[in-house]
C-alpha cells in the first residue's frame, strides 16, 4: 500500500452553494471550438501537511499534477450523460454504475484487468453490496467464478493488508449467498493475518511479511474482520477467538499513537521510535477503522466505541474535502492505481456508521457526494472518474468501484426528487440562432441548449414552474457538458429566486467557475421562478456567449 498524502481543510457545505464539474458532448454556436482548456482541481491544503512520500514498490501515487483535459480520458469518456433523470434515484444509479463495472471484469480470471488484485476484492464487495441493497442477483455469477478461478492461493500473499481485504470480500459475500465455502475461506484468510502479529511497537501487524513497517490499515482490517468472523461464529469467545483478537487490536490501536490530536488517522508508526510517523491521513485508513468500530460496538457493551467512530468521521468530512465539500483525495487528480480506490472504502464504512446511529450529518455527506458523482464525474456509459466533483478523467476497475461504493452508500436514503424546471416556461434576454431559446435550457435534452449572444455584457435567464414549489437545490449544466469547449462553462453568475417574478432573492453567487455543471444547494424557499444572472459568460475570450444546456431545480 502507498503511504502519505496531504489532508484539505475546507468546509463541507458552502452555505448558498455548492459547484461541481461534469464531461458532454456536443457542438459549437461558431463553427470554431477553439482550444479545449483544463478544468481546475481543488488545491487548498492544510500549511505544513505531509507531500507525498515513500510508496511501496507494487504502485505508486503520483504527485499532484494538472488534470487532464477530455483527450487525456478513455472509453468515451467525453461523452454527455444519457439523460438527467431525476436527482436522487441512487438506487437506479447505482445499478448503471455496477453493470458498468461488470463491463470491465474479466471471466477468464476472475478479476478486473484494469486494476490490482486488492482492488479487484474491493470491486467484488461494491458489487455485492449493490446487489444485497437492490434486490439483484445480476453479479453472483461473478462471486463464484472469482473464487473458482483464484481460490488455489487462499487469496494469501505477502501483504496482510491485501488478505484482509479479501476476507472482507467473502464475508460480504457469505452474507449475500449463504454460501459457507466462502465464509470458510474469510476465516483462512484470518488465520494467516495472525502471524502478523508480534510485539514490536507492543503489538500490532505488520503491513507485510517482510516486517518493515507497522501501520495502520493492516491493523485496521484485523480487527474489522476479526469481529465480523465473530459474528457470524456462534459459540466464539474466549483467548485467541475472534473477539479476542478483535480487542486486542483496538486497544492496541487505540493506544498506539496513530490516530493524531485531530481525530484522523495517520499512515503508520516510525519504525525506530514506534511513534505516529505523522504520515498521509488517507480517506480509507478513516473508513475502515470507523467501519470496526461500528462492528465492535455491536458485540461490545462500550458507548466510547460510536463516539470515536464519529469523531473521525467528522474530521474527514471536515478535511478531506475539496473546496465544495466533495470528498477528495489530496493526490488527486493523480492517484495512480491504490489512491483511486480510497474514497469509496471510506463511503462504504461512512454508510455502516449512518445505519447505526442515524447521524444526520453523515446522511446528508453521503446523498451529497454520490449527487456530485453522478452528476460531475460520468459519461454516456456510466463510467465513473476519479475526482467527483470533476470530468471524468479515465475508466478502470479502481474509479469505477470507489465511485460505486458512494452511490451504494446512497441507497437507503433513495427518494426520487423530480426536476421542477423541466419543460417549464422560459424566457431570455437574447438567444444565438433558432433553436438556442430559453426553451432549450429547460427541456431535459443535453444536445440542445439556450445560448445568448450579443447582450451588452448582460445575459439573463427566467423560469417560470408555473406554481410556488419549495426548492433546496439547482443544477446547472454549462458548456462543457454539452461536450463543449471548458473554456466556455459559465464563469461569474448568479441565481435567484421569486415569489411574484419581480422580486428576485440570491440563493447562489459563483465567480471564476470552470466546472462544467455546477451544484447549488440553499436552504429551503418557497418560490415560483428562477433566474440566472450571468456577469461573464466564459474564461475562454473568443467567441463570447451565454451557453447553457440545462437548468434543473429540486425541492432537495
Amino acid at each position: 500500500m502507498p503511504h502519505s498524502v496531504r489532508s484539505l481543510a475546507v468546509p463541507v457545505f458552502l452555505a448558498v452553494a455548492s459547484i461541481l464539474g461534469c464531461s458532454g458532448g456536443a457542438g459549437s454556436d461558431t463553427g470554431d471550438p477553439g482550444a479545449e482548456s483544463d478544468a481546475v482541481s481543488p488545491s487548498t491544503t492544510d500549511a505544513g501537511l505531509d507531500a507525498p512520500a515513500s510508496h511501496d514498490a507494487r504502485t505508486t501515487i503520483d504527485a499532484p499534477a494538472p488534470p487532464p483535459t477530455k483527450d487525456a480520458a478513455t472509453d468515451g469518456a467525453s461523452s454527455p450523460p444519457p439523460d438527467l433523470g431525476p436527482a436522487g434515484e441512487f438506487e437506479t444509479y447505482a445499478k448503471g454504475a455496477a453493470d458498468a463495472l461488470q463491463a470491465l471484469y474479466d471471466s477468464s480470471t476472475g478479476l478486473f484487468p484494469s486494476t490490482g488484485w486488492w482492488n479487484s476484492a474491493n470491486a467484488i464487495t461494491a458489487l455485492v453490496d449493490t446487489m444485497a441493497r437492490t434486490g439483484s442477483t445480476a453479479y453472483e455469477s461473478d462471486l463464484a467464478t472469482t473464487f473458482a478461478k483464484n481460490s488455489g492461493s487462499n487469496f494469501i500473499n505477502q501483504y496482510y493488508d491485501d488478505e484482509g481485504w479479501w476476507a472482507l470480500a467473502w464475508i460480504d459475500a457469505y452474507d449475500l449467498t449463504k454460501d459457507a465455502q466462502y465464509l470458510s475461506m474469510a476465516k483462512t484468510i484470518f488465520a494467516d493475518m495472525t502471524g502478523g502479529w508480534d510485539s514490536t511497537c507492543g503489538g500490532g501487524l505488520w503491513w507485510s511479511k517482510a516486517k518493515t513497517y507497522k501501520n495502520a490499515i493492516p491493523n485496521e482490517l484485523f480487527l474489522e474482520v476479526a469481529v465480523r468472523l465473530h459474528a457470524r461464529t456462534p459459540g466464539d469467545g474466549g483467548s485467541g477467538s475472534f473477539l479476542d483478537w478483535a480487542n486486542r487490536e483496538w486497544a492496541w490501536f487505540d493506544a498506539s499513537g496513530l490516530i493524531n490530536a485531530n481525530n484522523l488517522v495517520n499512515d503508520g508508526l516510525d519504525a525506530t521510535t514506534c511513534k505516529n510517523n505523522n504520515g498521509a491521513t488517507w480517506t480509507y485508513n478513516q473508513g475502515v477503522l470507523i467501519g470496526g468500530l461500528v462492528d465492535l460496538a455491536k458485540n461490545k457493551p462500550d458507548p466510547t466505541l460510536l463516539t470515536r467512530a464519529q469523531a473521525i468521521a467528522d474530521a474527514a468530512m471536515k478535511k478531506l474535502v475539496d473546496d465544495v465539500g466533495v470528498l477528495h483525495e489530496p493526490c488527486e487528480p493523480s492517484c495512480g492505481g491504490d489512491g483511486s480506490q480510497f474514497k469509496g472504502i471510506f463511503m462504504r464504512h461512512l454508510y455502516e456508521l449512518a445505519k447505526a446511529t442515524n447521524t444526520a450529518r453523515d446522511i446528508a455527506f453521503i446523498t451529497t457526494n454520490a449527487d456530485w458523482v453522478w452528476n460531475a464525474a460520468r459519461n454516456a456509459k456510466d463510467d465513473l472518474g476519479l475526482s467527483w466533483s470533476q470530468a471524468l478523467d479515465a475508466v478502470d476497475a479502481a474509479r469505477q468501484s470507489s465511485a460505486l461504493d458512494a452511490l451504494n452508500a446512497a441507497i437507503p436514503w433513495n427518494a426520487a426528487a423530480p426536476n421542477l424546471a423541466l419543460d417549464k416556461k422560459a424566457t431570455a434576454n437574447g438567444s444565438c440562432a433558432t433553436g438556442q431559446t430559453a426553451a432549450q435550457g429547460v427541456d431535459g435534452l443535453m444536445t440542445t441548449k439556450w445560448c445568448a449572444g450579443a447582450t451588452n455584457g448582460a445575459y439573463w435567464i427566467v423560469v417560470d414552474l408555473g406554481a410556488k414549489e419549495s426548492l433546496s437545490r439547482m443544477i446547472v449544466r454549462h458548456a462543457g457538458a454539452g461536450g463543449e469547449n471548458d473554456g466556455w462553462n459559465t464563469k461569474d453568475f448568479e441565481l435567484s429566486v421569486s415569489v411574484d417574478g419581480k422580486t428576485f432573492t440570491p440563493v447562489a453567487t459563483v465567480t471564476g467557475n470552470t466546472r462544467s455543471v455546477t451544484i447549488h444547494r440553499f436552504t429551503s424557499v418557497s418560490a415560483q421562478y428562477l433566474r440566472m444572472d450571468i456577469s461573464a459568460p466564459q474564461t475562454d475570450p473568443q467567441y463570447p456567449a451565454a451557453r447553457v444546456y440545462e437548468i434543473e431545480a429540486y425541492a432537495r
